[in-house]
């Protein structure tokens, strides 16, 4: 089990690592059902956890990405006939994406390009670039067959019936609007 102290001490030296403050100091009442030891070690996993997270996906903060992909962010709507998927693609060109099914998985894989150069000094480049991958599991009623995905304002909504059972792989092709 972690020592509380050493929990506190470690989330202290990142928080100041990060940030170039230290913590300012506080108390937190717990009702008296709840072991401190416990809640303590509990929330400094989910820290820890969510670290880890971030460097993976944050592989360069000034969005020059690297060879670690970036899920982009999704919605995902479950219809009564259909489940929709949209996926923001922003600076990714139709030719960059694909689109597959495998099992139960849906994957969207693309490449963000370089922005286009203007001549002068970069000054602020936040823009993320770089390998994109998001998998999303389908529900099992969905139909491999009669998938749609369609590229729109850097939106990529993906269309997958449901009303079928199936678990071959399939290519999926790309309208773009």
């Amino acid at each position: 089990m972690l020592n509380v102290e050493q929990a506190i001490a470690e989330v202290a030296s990142v928080y100041q690592s990060l940030t170039g403050r230290a913590i300012k100091p506080g108390r937190y009442e717990l009702p008296p059902e709840v072991d401190p030891a416990s809640h303590a070690e509990s929330h400094y996993r989910q820290f820890k956890a969510l670290l880890e997270q971030k460097a993976r996906v944050a592989v360069d903060p000034r969005g020059k990405g690297g060879e670690t992909p970036l899920p982009p962010p999704v919605d995902v709507v479950e219809l009564e006939r259909e489940v929709r998927v949209m996926v923001d693609v922003p600076g990714c060109p139709r030719e960059q994406l694909a689109v597959s099914v495998t099992g139960d998985a849906l994957t969207i894989r693309g490449e963000r390009g370089a922005s286009r150069s203007l001549a002068g000094m970069m000054r602020l480049e936040e823009r993320r670039k770089g390998p994109i991958l998001r998998t999303i599991a389908l529900p099992p009623r969905a139909r491999r067959e009669g998938i749609e995905a369609t590229l729109r304002d850097g939106v990529l909504t993906i269309a997958i019936p449901t009303d079928g059972q199936g678990n071959d792989a399939t290519e999926v092709p790309i309208d773009v609007k």
